[in-house]
């Protein structure tokens, strides 16, 4: 029960850090591009890469708060930084194919049913 409770608050922050960074980037960069998303996926892929390593690997931490910032924190306040650990792990462990294959079929198919929701939100209105 401690962990859902953990996910969840740790996702309403995130959720609130990324709609105020996101609007703030998007003022300050005033062009007509989405910075505001681009700034949180970047940072929040270095967030997840940085602390999932030193808190596996250097700094023991209860799992409830790793939960906490990297499941429902960063989960929400960015979906690309798991893309990104899972394909630095693939590269880290040899796989250089598999990397690949993982940033091509993340990107495809993201890309590919954003396109379908279009394609279907248009035809339903």
């Amino acid at each position: 029960m401690m962990e859902y409770l953990a996910v969840m608050l740790g996702g309403a922050f995130g959720a609130l850090t990324r709609y105020l960074t996101s609007s703030f980037i998007n003022k300050i960069a005033g062009i007509d591009f989405p910075a505001g998303t681009l700034f949180v996926n970047t940072l929040g892929s270095f967030i997840l890469v940085f602390f999932t390593i030193l808190t596996v690997e250097k700094v023991a931490i209860d799992p409830l708060w790793r939960l906490f910032f990297a499941v429902g924190f960063l989960g929400a306040f960015t979906t690309f930084s798991t893309f990104s650990y899972e394909t630095i792990a693939l590269f880290q462990d040899g796989e250089v194919l598999k990397g690949i294959l993982n940033i091509l079929v993340n990107n495809v198919l993201s890309i590919t049913a954003g396109i379908g929701g279009f394609i279907l939100a248009r035809a339903l209105t």
